[in-house]
C-alpha cells in the first residue's frame, strides 16, 4: 500500500474495528467469534486459540506444523485477491476467512473461530481420532466427540448468512479506514477524501460521476481512474453501497413505506432499489424489515 507501511495500515484498521463494536455483536447473533488479523508479506503465526481440539493439536510439533502450514496457504490465498476462503482443518472443523482492503489493497482479514457444517458421524471421529493420534495427541473417541459437540454448527443457509454479514462489514470497514488514511497523508482531505465525504452528504441525489469529479477538481477520466484504483471499486458500486446502507437503517422506521426509503436514499425506481437492495442483502427491504423489528428471524445459529 502506497499511502503507508503495513503496520500502520493495520493499526488503523484496528481503531475503526474497536470503535465498531462489531466482534460482539457478531457474536451474540451467531455464536462465533471473529477476529481481525494483519495480512502480512512474510512470516505466518497460529490464531488465538478458543476450543480444546486446536490446543491439543498445537501441543505436538506436527500438529503444530500443519496449523502454520493452513494459516500461511489462508493467508497466500486472501492476498492474491480471494474474496472470501473457507477451510477446514481435522475433524471438520471449518474457519471463515474474508479480507479486508485498503484502497484496494487487501490489508488484513477477519478471522472467525472453528465451526461445523454438520456434526461429525461417529466414522468422521475415529478417522480424524487416528489423525490426532498420529500426531501424537492422546485423546478418546468420547472426548473428542464432546470436544466437537461444543463448536457451533452452520448449515448451508445460516453460512451464506454469516458469509455475507462478514463481506459487508469487511467493506466497511475498509471504507471507513481508507478514507482516514488519505485524509491523513495529506494533512487535509485529499480529492478522494473530499469525494468520498460529499458522496456521504449528497447520497440521495442525482449524483452523476461527472458532477463529483468536477466538485474535486479532476477531469471524470482521471477521477473513474483513480476511484477504481484507490477503492477496489468502481464509483457506482460505492454509491449504491452507500445509498443501500443508508436504506437499511431509514428501514427501521415502520412508519416510512418503502418507497419513500427508496427516493430518500437516490433511488428512482422501486424495482431497481428492490433488486440492488436483495443483492446486497440477500433479502427483500421488506423482509429485512419485518427481521430488524423483530417480526421474523435471521436464519443463523446461535451456538
Amino acid at each position: 500500500m502506497q499511502e503507508c507501511s503495513q503496520e500502520q495500515a493495520f493499526r488503523v484498521l484496528q481503531q475503526v474495528h474497536e470503535a465498531e463494536g462489531f466482534e460482539a455483536a457478531f457474536h451474540r447473533a451467531t455464536g462465533l467469534r471473529v477476529t481481525l488479523r494483519p495480512l502480512p508479506a512474510d512470516g505466518v503465526g497460529l490464531l488465538a486459540l478458543d476450543n480444546p481440539v486446536c490446543r491439543r493439536v498445537v501441543e505436538t510439533a506436527e500438529g503444530r506444523a500443519v496449523c502454520q502450514r493452513r494459516q500461511e496457504e489462508l493467508r497466500r490465498a486472501l492476498e492474491a485477491g480471494r474474496s472470501v476462503e473457507r477451510f477446514c482443518c481435522v475433524a471438520g472443523m471449518t474457519v471463515l476467512a474474508v479480507p479486508v482492503r485498503l484502497c484496494g489493497e487487501p490489508a488484513a482479514m477477519l478471522h472467525t473461530n472453528r465451526l461445523l457444517l454438520r456434526r461429525p458421524g461417529r466414522e468422521e471421529v475415529e478417522a480424524a481420532l487416528a489423525q490426532l493420534r498420529a500426531w501424537g495427541v492422546e485423546v478418546s473417541a468420547d472426548r473428542l466427540a464432546g470436544m466437537l459437540s461444543e463448536l457451533v454448527v452452520l448449515e448451508a443457509a445460516q453460512l451464506d448468512a454469516v458469509v455475507r454479514l462478514l463481506r459487508i462489514y469487511a467493506d466497511h470497514l475498509g471504507d471507513v479506514a481508507s478514507r482516514r488514511i488519505l485524509a491523513d497523508r495529506y494533512g487535509k482531505p485529499c480529492a478522494l477524501a473530499q469525494a468520498l465525504a460529499y458522496i456521504k452528504e449528497h447520497h440521495g441525489e442525482r449524483l452523476p460521476l461527472g458532477e463529483v469529479a468536477r466538485r474535486v477538481g479532476l477531469s471524470p477520466y482521471y477521477f473513474c481512474k483513480l476511484f477504481h484504483r484507490k477503492m477496489g471499486m468502481t464509483f457506482t458500486q460505492y454509491l449504491n453501497r452507500v445509498r443501500l446502507e443508508r436504506a437499511k437503517d431509514l428501514l427501521l422506521n415502520p412508519a416510512l413505506p418503502v418507497a419513500e426509503v427508496a427516493s430518500a436514499v437516490g433511488f428512482g425506481s422501486i424495482p431497481h432499489f428492490n433488486r440492488s437492495f436483495k443483492r446486497y442483502t440477500g433479502m427483500t427491504p421488506t423482509a429485512y424489515r419485518a427481521m430488524r423489528l423483530g417480526r421474523g428471524r435471521l436464519p443463523i445459529a446461535a451456538g
